[in-house]
């Protein structure tokens, strides 16, 4: 005898039964059952209303597992082990399916059946526009690329939030949700993830959303404007870096807001009127928000453009990776454990581009040291991290900016503050005219706190000297670049 399966019977009542308990502690796991259970929210026996039913609350599990995902991730460095780098993989991919949930709900006419339509138009992509957001930090925060593919979802979301004649900024209100997420996700290309640490990224997507955004082409393609092409791949592009393309329907953005509104958030800070929003906070480990936030008013204000070609090259190098490595090595000479050897892509008279071959590639960070050198009858040459891609997690690349040819080891310890403070381990840089017109040191972030400071050397002979600062050039969450004279009257 045969039994007819009961008919009646709702095909996401499994789905709906493990959206209604708790959540997997491993994170891991959540991120592979969420993907399984959207594989059978997409089973043919589902109707579009109730697709549309279920794809709402996957919005807020998905959105928590990210969130706790990026929060665990600001301790890590990269490269990231096999285990999270897989995890954030899963994650993103995870939350462009939700995002493409909604898309495919708001071209459903059956799914829609019940709703007015503006209200379904501006919930919808604002959720899945936030999700395409999160995927971009997921992925940077991994020192993995983006996804070409979202910047094409994204627009195609934010104009079904609009009204047919409404044009992008007459859109803006305190209520048009789904502008502020697609602002924030434009404004996200700015920030050049790779080149900030997982806890810096976690730490300024906060601040994403006063950007001015048109489609109208500005009368000048200066200063802190950026182009899109909403029905390419490419990520945003500063002006600054590649012209626009003449006769193509273009979106356009500025960073001057939010250049703005970083500059007046330091200056109540300097003058300690911002209730203590930039200091270091203990949920963002190693983040010292001040400086991370001036870095990212001047990107804001002015976006960095490449000044000189970049050649192919493919020789190997010997790395010191770390100021302390750098130090040691230059102090007490070659350690086997402190020097590796990685491949350089490519270079230019301003920097490389070098990609690990074999030793140590852990605990990488946006704006360490790293020094160079072809072989060990070279000087070393002194760099900065300025951005990570982590592909693999035996694979990574890293661009590097020149500062130095040869250094020398130091001490210093700065006075005139409250704050007791004593000798660091820094290196002395030569002058360079193209660069700077004085000595510099390179020292831990954080060590400048007076204009004044002491200054040992003990490499040939024991020379101590007092001495003033100059200028301070370079702030990064790991090293500072100051140049000094040495104090012709000190104190």
């Amino acid at each position: 005898m045969s039994i007819d399966p009961d008919l009646s019977a709702d095909p996401t009542g499994p789905i709906l039964d493990w959206l209604s308990g708790q959540p997997a502690a491993d994170l891991a796991a959540e991120a592979l059952a969420l993907g399984q259970q959207l594989d059978a929210l997409h089973s043919p026996t589902i109707s579009s209303q109730q697709f549309h039913h279920c794809i709402e609350l996957f919005y807020g599990r998905a959105l928590r597992l990210c969130l706790e995902h990026r929060q665990a991730l600001r301790r890590e460095a990269l490269p990231l082990p096999a285990a999270l780098l897989n995890r954030a993989r899963q994650i993103a991919e995870v939350l462009k399916r939700v995002a493409q949930g909604f898309e495919r709900v708001l071209t459903d006419a059956d799914a829609r059946a019940g709703t007015p339509q503006k209200r379904l138009n501006e919930t919808a992509s604002a959720r899945a526009l936030r999700l395409l957001g999160e995927n971009y930090l997921t992925l940077g925060q991994a020192g993995l690329d983006p996804e070409p593919e979202a910047w094409r979802i994204a627009w195609r979301l934010y104009a079904m939030s609009r009204s047919e004649a409404g044009a992008l900024e007459q859109a803006a209100s305190p209520v048009e949700t789904a502008l502020y997420a697609y602002k924030r996700l434009l404004a996200m290309a700015s920030l050049e993830p790779q080149s900030l640490s997982p806890a810096e990224l976690d730490w300024a997507a906060e601040y994403l959303s006063r950007i001015s955004v048109q489609e109208i082409r500005p009368p000048a393609l200066d200063g802190a404007w950026y182009w899109l092409d909403p029905y390419g791949s490419a990520e945003p592009q500063a002006c600054v870096r590649r012209d626009a393309p003449e006769g193509r329907s273009l979106l356009y953005f500025s960073t001057t807001g939010l250049a703005r509104r970083a500059g007046e958030q330091l200056a109540r800070h300097e003058s300690g009127r911002t209730g203590g929003d930039l200091d270091v906070h203990p949920d963002f480990p190693d983040v010292h928000p001040a400086t991370l936030l001036e870095r990212l008013r001047s990107r804001w204000a002015t976006p960095p453009r490449r000044e000189q070609p970049r050649r192919r090259q493919e020789y190997t190098v010997q790395a010191c990776v770390g100021l302390t490595a750098i130090w040691t090595v230059l102090r007490h000479g070659d350690d086997p454990a402190l020097v590796s050897e990685w491949g350089v892509v490519n270079e230019s008279p301003g920097g490389y581009a070098i990609m690990t071959l074999q030793g140590r590639s852990s605990g990488l960070l946006a704006g360490m040291a790293i020094a160079l050198r072809r072989d060990v009858s070279d000087i070393w040459s002194l760099c900065v991290v300025r951005w990570i891609r982590s592909d693999a997690v035996n694979q990574i690349e890293i661009g590097l900016q020149m500062l130095s040819r040869g250094a020398i080891p130091i001490q210093v310890g700065f006075k005139g503050s409250e704050r007791e403070a004593g000798m660091v381990r820094a290196l002395v840089l030569p002058v360079l005219p193209a660069l700077r017109q004085h000595q510099a040191v390179l020292a831990p972030a954080g060590t400048y706190i007076s204009r004044r400071f002491s200054l040992i050397s003990d490499i040939d002979r024991l020379y101590v000297a007092q001495c003033r600062l100059l200028s301070l050039d370079l702030q990064t969450s790991n090293v500072e670049l100051f140049q000094f004279e040495v104090d012709p009257y000190p104190i």
